[in-house]
């Protein structure tokens, strides 16, 4: 059934038709943003995903990502993940039969094969996610990062029956091996078929995809490993009902003796690839200008850094996700937190969407979060969420500069429609090792407007509630604001009310 000129209901998510840097679902605008658990909803059968999609619905956050395949190594840095699954708790696409034991001590898995087990949970998943109007990012493949974490990838022949993957950690997203990757394909095909009918999805092909070691592959290797995976999603998706979007990250480069690189160009050209995800790293870049906008667990604020980048990647008319923002995911404490409510405002008030790694979330008994994370960072995701689906963000754009002035060691992001509605994020721009940082910060912002009358008001992204007062504004000239006193952030909202 249409539902407003624009789309039906009955078709999934799509790039929204007025403005291709946001999307549509079930014919309304939408931002994509989350506090999310770490991608282990359906892979670890210990986690309840119920509770999970709950509280997400409840935190009116519109997006998690689910790893299909990946399991990530225990560790010290981050160990509060479903990802981590112990063996005998970890759901992969095919079944563990045996004979002989995988390098994690339980049955080899048969990849002739599938589990019916898993595919049942991926559907029960899909289905109360959509019920809740959460939209899925299905990551098919992921780096395997080292020997490791290749270690226990169904893939590796060492934990298969079937003799296939006797390669180099590093070639697994290549297509250097032909037998590996035709047991890829018949992977990607039975995931596309059985996804088909959800319309709360989209693809991610790969998660980091990147190369350290250039005799085993190559960035032109990883790239046509890509393509391939890419088309045969389309071409796949062609016989059947729906079409879903495909997603993809620029591709690491960590080279040993030089530096690093991670550029976005070619990615948001590539008129094949529906979204582009980007992760913090110091190396981003576009168009030969760097972006370092986080080290990983350090802490780090970098909003100009953010600001600058999604203003300028704006410019190309794709959807641009901070598709997993971990510089304090680590430390779950109020700190980490606040620097990541500030990173999320910032990305979307530049025109972006959002991802942060919550391990407040976990397994028995912490699918909700802890009370603390809830009443912190989960509920000020919820007020970030809330905020950006009342204002009118398909027809607002970023505009740096809006602001002539702004109160001292403060840095601003700004959405504006022209001559109809403002919203200026205005934030303590402070790195947390200064010894100012979330000082009480207060002042003018100056700022011009169109002829017209207008209305300000100020909004607490940490409250979720608008400020009592409210400023008449007359435009057609140069206009100063006190800005009441805040600690870390800030928004000004502006409307224009009459002639």
């Amino acid at each position: 059934m249409k539902t407003d000129g624009l789309g039906y209901d009955d078709i999934p998510i799509r790039i929204h038709p007025k403005n291709p840097r946001y999307f549509i679902y079930k014919g309304k605008p939408l931002v994509l943003i989350t506090a999310t658990e770490h991608y282990g909803s359906v892979l670890n059968k210990n986690f309840d995903y119920k509770r999970y999609l709950y509280e997400a619905h409840d935190k009116r956050q519109t997006l998690t990502r689910c790893f299909l395949l990946f399991r990530e190594l225990e560790s010290t840095m981050n160990p509060y993940s479903p990802c981590k699954p112990q063996p005998y708790e970890y759901l992969a696409p095919f079944p563990r039969t045996g004979p002989g034991e995988a390098l994690d001590g339980q049955p080899k898995f048969d990849l002739d094969n599938w589990d019916p087990v898993y595919f049942t949970r991926l559907h029960d998943f899909l289905s109360l996610a959509s019920k809740y109007d959460v939209i899925v990012e299905l990551t098919l493949f992921s780096n395997t990062y080292g020997d490791p974490v290749w270690n226990l990838n169904p893939f590796n022949a060492k934990n298969n029956i079937n003799g296939i993957g006797n390669i180099h950690w590093q070639e697994y997203n290549t297509m250097k091996d032909e037998a590996l990757f035709n047991k890829q394909k018949e992977y990607v095909r039975k995931i596309v078929k059985e996804v088909n009918q959800y319309n709360n999805i989209y693809f991610e092909i790969c998660n980091e995809p990147g190369i350290s070691i250039p005799e085993y592959a190559t960035v032109e290797q990883i790239k046509a490993w890509h393509d391939a995976i890419r088309s045969l999603i389309r071409d796949e998706e062609a016989k059947l009902p729906k079409q879903h979007l495909i997603f993809q990250e620029p591709i690491f480069v960590y080279i040993s003796d030089g530096p690093k690189e991670y550029a976005v160009d070619e990615v948001l050209q590539d008129k094949d690839i529906d979204a582009v995800n980007v992760h913090n790293t110091e190396e981003v870049s576009y168009k030969g200008v760097a972006y370092p906008n986080g080290r990983f667990m350090m802490k780090d604020v970098r909003l100009k850094a953010i600001r600058d980048l999604w203003n300028a990647c704006y410019e190309v008319g794709k959807p641009l996700i901070f598709d997993e923002d971990n510089v304090a995911s680590k430390h779950r404490d109020i700190e980490g937190w606040t620097i990541h409510r500030k990173r999320a405002w910032v990305t979307v008030m530049s025109g972006g969407h959002y991802d942060y790694i919550d391990f407040s979330i976990q397994a028995n008994g912490l699918e909700t979060g802890t009370p603390e994370s809830r009443r912190m960072i989960r509920t000020w995701m919820k007020n970030l969420s809330t905020f950006i689906h009342t204002i009118d963000f398909i027809n607002t754009r970023p505009v740096k500069d809006f602001l002539s002035l702004v109160p001292p060691n403060t840095i601003a992001a700004t959405h504006a429609n022209k001559g109809k509605e403002y919203v200026i994020y205005l934030a303590d721009s402070h790195e947390v090792e200064m010894p100012s940082y979330g000082w009480p910060r207060s002042g003018d912002i100056t700022f011009e407007l169109p002829k017209g009358v207008y209305e300000a008001r100020f909004y607490s992204p940490a409250e979720g509630e608008y400020l009592p007062e409210k400023f008449g504004l007359e435009g057609g000239k140069q206009i100063q604001l006190h800005v009441p006193t805040f600690v870390h952030d800030l928004v000004i909202h502006i409307k224009h009310v009459g002639e």
